[in-house]
Protein backbone atom coordinates (compact mmCIF):
# COMPACT_ATOMS: atom_id res chain seq x y z
CA UNK A 1 0.00 0.00 0.00
CA UNK A 2 1.31 3.27 -0.66
CA UNK A 3 1.48 6.44 1.42
CA UNK A 4 0.28 9.33 -0.23
CA UNK A 5 0.43 12.63 0.75
CA UNK A 6 -3.18 13.13 2.65
CA UNK A 7 -2.31 10.18 4.78
CA UNK A 8 0.80 11.95 5.76
CA UNK A 9 -1.07 15.29 6.14
CA UNK A 10 -3.81 13.50 7.96
CA UNK A 11 -1.04 12.07 10.25
CA UNK A 12 0.56 15.34 11.06
CA UNK A 13 -2.88 16.75 11.99
CA UNK A 14 -3.31 14.21 14.62
CA UNK A 15 0.12 14.21 16.02
CA UNK A 16 -0.32 18.23 16.16
CA UNK A 17 -3.91 17.83 17.94
CA UNK A 18 -2.33 15.54 20.18
CA UNK A 19 0.71 17.90 21.11
CA UNK A 20 -1.84 20.46 21.47
CA UNK A 21 -4.15 18.60 23.97
CA UNK A 22 -0.61 18.27 25.78
CA UNK A 23 0.29 21.74 26.11
CA UNK A 24 -3.58 22.56 27.02
CA UNK A 25 -2.96 19.91 29.88
CA UNK A 26 0.77 21.50 30.52
CA UNK A 27 -0.21 24.65 30.86
CA UNK A 28 -3.69 23.73 33.56
CA UNK A 29 -0.84 21.76 35.42
CA UNK A 30 1.18 24.65 35.79
CA UNK A 31 -1.53 26.94 36.69
CA UNK A 32 -3.20 25.19 38.96
CA UNK A 33 0.84 24.52 40.41
CA UNK A 34 0.82 28.65 40.56
CA UNK A 35 -2.48 28.50 42.40
CA UNK A 36 -1.17 26.50 44.98
CA UNK A 37 2.06 28.21 45.92
CA UNK A 38 0.65 31.76 45.51
CA UNK A 39 -1.73 30.50 48.86
CA UNK A 40 0.72 28.44 50.42
CA UNK A 41 3.45 31.24 50.20
CA UNK A 42 0.31 33.77 50.94
CA UNK A 43 -0.99 31.56 54.48
CA UNK A 44 3.15 31.60 55.72
CA UNK A 45 2.90 35.29 55.24
CA UNK A 46 -0.11 35.65 57.07
CA UNK A 47 1.52 34.28 59.70
CA UNK A 48 4.63 35.56 60.00
CA UNK A 49 2.42 38.89 60.46
CA UNK A 50 0.50 37.03 63.43
CA UNK A 51 3.20 35.81 64.88
CA UNK A 52 4.92 39.07 64.33
CA UNK A 53 2.34 41.43 65.06
CA UNK A 54 2.11 41.02 69.18
CA UNK A 55 6.22 40.78 69.23
CA UNK A 56 6.28 44.06 67.75
CA UNK A 57 3.78 46.06 69.91
CA UNK A 58 5.47 44.99 73.06
CA UNK A 59 8.60 46.14 71.85
CA UNK A 60 6.68 49.40 70.83
CA UNK A 61 5.13 49.61 74.36
CA UNK A 62 9.02 49.07 76.09
CA UNK A 63 10.28 52.16 73.91
CA UNK A 64 7.37 54.08 74.95
CA UNK A 65 7.58 53.40 78.19
CA UNK A 66 11.85 53.88 78.36
CA UNK A 67 11.32 57.34 76.30
CA UNK A 68 8.55 58.62 79.09
CA UNK A 69 11.12 57.38 81.97
CA UNK A 70 14.19 59.22 79.94
CA UNK A 71 11.79 62.08 79.20
CA UNK A 72 11.26 62.22 83.52
CA UNK A 73 14.45 61.91 84.11
CA UNK A 74 15.83 64.42 82.24
CA UNK A 75 13.10 67.16 83.71
CA UNK A 76 14.42 65.81 87.12
CA UNK A 77 17.98 66.58 86.19
CA UNK A 78 17.76 69.39 83.93
CA UNK A 79 20.85 70.70 84.63
CA UNK A 80 22.44 67.45 84.27
CA UNK A 81 21.10 66.74 80.80
CA UNK A 82 21.45 69.99 79.40
CA UNK A 83 25.49 69.71 80.66
CA UNK A 84 25.57 66.06 79.07
CA UNK A 85 24.12 67.54 76.02
CA UNK A 86 26.56 70.45 75.75
CA UNK A 87 29.48 68.49 76.30
CA UNK A 88 28.19 65.37 73.41
CA UNK A 89 27.78 68.45 70.98
CA UNK A 90 31.48 69.91 71.47
CA UNK A 91 32.92 66.14 71.35
CA UNK A 92 30.65 66.17 67.96
CA UNK A 93 32.34 69.47 66.97
CA UNK A 94 35.76 68.77 67.80
CA UNK A 95 35.44 65.46 65.91
CA UNK A 96 34.44 67.26 63.33
CA UNK A 97 36.66 69.51 63.14
CA UNK A 98 39.53 67.31 63.47
CA UNK A 99 38.52 65.15 61.14
CA UNK A 100 38.12 67.61 58.09
CA UNK A 101 41.52 68.74 58.58
CA UNK A 102 42.68 65.21 58.31
CA UNK A 103 41.38 65.07 54.88
CA UNK A 104 42.72 67.77 52.97
CA UNK A 105 45.72 67.42 50.95
CA UNK A 106 48.44 67.83 51.94
CA UNK A 107 49.92 71.47 50.92
CA UNK A 108 53.60 71.64 49.60
CA UNK A 109 55.46 74.61 49.45
CA UNK A 110 55.44 74.80 45.49
CA UNK A 111 51.44 75.27 45.27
Amino acid sequence: MAVTTDDIKASVSKDIAALQQDVSRLQKMISAQGAEAYYEVRERAGKAYDDALPRAKGAVAQIRAESVAAAGAAREHAAATTTALAVAAAMGFLAGYLLSGSQQPPRHWWH
